[in-house]
């Protein structure tokens, strides 16, 4: 009988360190599970945004083989062939730019210019790295700006930089300027 009065001893001891390392466990699975969710909204964002990126490149691809430019400097001379997109940017977005790589020493400042003569797409999740999509040489992106009810092309020249989240609209129009076919960039909500 005073055996059994021990082993009840020794097993009331133990239910402490049981609920310890119950808990202990929960939290640890909690925690994985709470950080598995976070990193899956980054990649979750980050696919977002390159289909929407491989979606306008594909309709630029196009459209710099089949369109025709319009002569910037000519003030009379019609529209260039242009190609409309929506985006729909997550919240998380941190940028998504075209023809510059904004923050090119990760320091999360945003600068405007031109990366490899605005061939090239990059965008950021907040939380993920950086991500690059370089385009044929032939995708020269430029930011434009209206002057005397055209878009021309903004000077000095640089790429444009997108930091806002939802539902935003571009338009991409093939231009050219001294006999080099740009893509210009602009948005639609201000025209």
């Amino acid at each position: 009988m005073q055996c059994l009065r021990k082993f009840d001893d020794v097993a009331a001891d133990m239910i402490p360190i049981r609920l310890i390392i119950s808990v202990s466990v929960i939290a640890a699975i909690s925690f994985i599970v709470f950080f598995g969710l976070i990193n899956l909204r980054i990649v979750l964002a980050e696919n977002q945004i390159e289909n929407e990126c491989r979606s306008i490149e594909s309709k630029l691809y196009s459209m710099i083989e089949n369109g025709v430019s319009r002569d910037v400097d000519e003030n009379g001379a019609g529209d260039g062939t242009r190609r409309i997109h929506s985006f729909d940017l997550p919240d998380n977005v941190v940028y998504l730019s075209f023809g510059v790589d904004p923050d090119k020493d990760n320091a999360g400042f945003l600068k405007s210019g031109l990366t490899s003569d605005g061939c090239v797409i990059f965008y950021k999740v907040d939380g993920g790295s950086k991500k690059v999509i370089w385009l044929n040489e032939n995708f020269r992106l430029r930011e434009g700006k209206i002057e005397n009810d055209k878009w021309i092309l903004n000077t000095p020249p640089q790429g444009y930089i997108l930091t806002n989240s939802g539902s935003i609209t571009l338009t991409f129009e093939l231009v050219e300027k001294n006999h080099i076919i740009y893509v210009l960039v602009h948005g639609n909500d201000e025209i």
